[in-house]
């Protein structure tokens, strides 16, 4: 930790200005760069295809999977207990008509005939009790369009209802049937205990429609989930017409599926997500209602649900609740239900939350695990580069090669250019020393030059007058000095002048012409400064006396 503390960002940042950044962590920072853009790559790739969140996207693809199978085994269910209660119908219809015809009446006959109404439900019983036991479903119930009291105020209906009492399971085997509707004779025949919301007739509003209801060929029809009168119960049913041989519709079979039977039947649990909501809702002015398999949302007043869908996700509100799951419209009988599937919100966070640390914990394992490999990486190859150079850089090459070709190459050529110029190197010395010994005989030419100046410089002193006038010392020095720029044909001529011959001697012995010994002439003056041919020799009379004074000298 006090190492972390002491780590110095500008110092660090200065030091790469001035310095640059050395192989390895350049190295390092380009393949850390690498992994980074890949994976931002992948981050924005999975935002666009709208799997960012893989935990959210896999529960929404479970509970697709699990909501075509529940809406399935809904609708399997639910034509099945339909096709129930169309046999149901048939025999109803003829245990109907064998009773009258044993009694000898038209249906018209039974209203306000309270013994053959008790009799037709004794008679009848047997039929309502075997398909309860046949059907899935939580009760039974057959009406008939007509009372044992038509005086009434509010029209009543007589017939059988039968349902489960205690329900505990789907399974219905050894359940209490208790009589809801029907004579009092029917639960004594039947040895039965009565509902705690028993009447002997039942109040409904099928027959205000049945007609136009099933003149369209429609075999059943399935209800909403409304109350049971008279009790805290909801239930669906399932609606079977009863026609008499003139095909009119005189009564009305099928079954109840309460809220309990179906939230006992239509359990489902996903091994990941846990128990899941179902529901088979009806809707009406934008407000759901139905019925669910969590007891918690079947009570009577809070089964009302706000669907709000976005991108194919739907969101149920309950209140203050809220859930996340998926939706689907099925056909039962001839009407449009709406099957959903979901789980609470905070079990849908919950669970994204977890996927989410899943992510990020997964994210930065790779990212770990490429940054060890970097680290590795950057010792395996390098680390050895870095002590080849070093080797090198000292002179102290072992020979070992990388066996990376690329670099073994490049340093075979830098050892082969260092063996060059360690040759250049030593030519050089060699020419350095040379031109040291060069310098030397040119400084002690300048030396004997000087001395022979100086020697003339003395040697004018003693001249005459009229010859100190004559000479300038400056024109003499510039004479001496520039004798040795003369070519060796040029100095074979000044030669020849001293010693005595004349031009057209001088042509004649060198061989030249005329023209040409003019042009030598005008080449050695303009060299040696001097103006005419009497300066000339006077110049080189004077020289010659101070070569002669300086040998005797020595």
């Amino acid at each position: 930790m006090k190492t972390l503390l002491k780590f110095d960002l500008p110092n660090l940042l200065r030091q790469i200005k001035t310095e640059g950044i050395s192989i390895r962590r350049r190295f390092v920072a380009y393949i850390i760069s690498a992994i980074a853009l890949v994976l931002s790559l992948i981050l924005l790739l999975l935002n666009l295809f709208g799997i960012m969140n893989p935990a959210g996207a896999q529960i929404m693809h479970t509970l697709d999977t699990q909501l075509s199978t529940y809406a399935d085994s809904i609708k399997r269910d639910y034509n099945k207990t339909a096709a129930h209660a169309i046999s149901f119908a048939d025999q109803l219809e003829a245990g109907l008509q064998n009773f009258l015809t044993e009694q000898n009446l038209p249906f018209d006959h039974l209203k306000n005939n309270t013994e053959a109404l008790s009799a037709l439900q004794g008679a009848l019983y047997d039929t309502v009790y075997l398909n309860m036991q046949l059907a899935p479903s939580s009760g039974a119930f057959y009406i008939l369009d007509t009372t044992v009291n038509s005086r009434s105020e509010e029209p009543l209906y007589n017939g059988i209802y039968l349902k489960y009492i205690n329900l505990y399971s789907e399974s219905t085997v050894n359940n209490d049937i208790a009589l809801y509707r029907g004579s009092f004779s029917t639960a004594k025949g039947g040895n039965l205990t009565f509902h705690s919301g028993w009447s002997n007739e039942m109040r409904t509003d099928f027959f205000d429609s049945c007609d136009s209801a099933f003149d369209d060929g429609t075999h059943y029809i399935l209800s909403p989930a409304v109350e049971i009168p008279d009790t805290w119960e909801r239930a669906r049913y399932v609606y079977v017409p009863i026609r008499d041989p003139k095909d009119r519709i005189i009564g009305v079979c099928g079954f109840e599926i309460n809220d309990m039977y179906f939230q006992l039947s239509k359990k489902i649990i996903d091994d990941r997500l846990g128990a899941l909501i179902g529901a088979l809702l009806d809707k009406e002015h934008g407000v759901y209602t139905g019925q669910f398999n969590s007891g918690s949302y079947n009570a009577i007043g809070s089964e009302e649900v706000k669907i709000t869908a976005k991108s194919g996700i739907a969101a149920f509100h309950f209140g203050t609740e809220r859930c996340i799951g998926k939706t689907k419209d099925i056909t039962l009988g001839d009407n449009t239900f709406t099957v959903a599937l979901m789980i609470p919100e905070a079990q849908f966070d919950a669970i994204v939350q977890r996927g989410q640390m899943k992510t990020v914990g997964i994210f930065f394992a790779v990212v770990l695990v490429m940054f060890a490999y970097c680290m590795f990486m950057s010792k395996k190859y390098v680390a050895p580069i870095l002590r080849k150079i070093d080797q090198i850089k000292y002179s102290e090459n072992d020979g070992e090669q990388l066996k990376i070709r690329e670099f073994d190459d490049l340093f075979a050529y830098i050892e082969e250019k260092a063996s060059v110029h360690e040759e250049q190197l030593k030519s050089l010395e060699t020419a350095k020393i040379a031109a040291e010994e060069e310098a030397a005989r040119a400084r002690y030419a300048y030396e004997k030059a000087l001395e022979e100046y100086e020697l003339a410089k003395s040697e004018i002193l003693h001249l005459s007058e009229e010859s100190k006038n004559e000479i300038v010392l400056e024109d003499y020095e510039y004479f001496l000095c520039n004798l040795k720029t003369l070519t060796p044909q040029e100095m074979r001529i000044y030669e020849l002048y001293v010693e005595g011959n004349s031009t057209a001697e001088i042509a004649a012995i060198i061989g030249i012409k005329e023209n040409t010994m003019k042009y030598h002439n005008k080449n050695i003056y303009a060299k040696l400064g001097v103006s005419s041919r009497k300066q000339f020799l006077r110049f080189a009379a004077l020289k010659q006396i101070q070569d002669k004074k300086g040998k005797q000298s020595e």
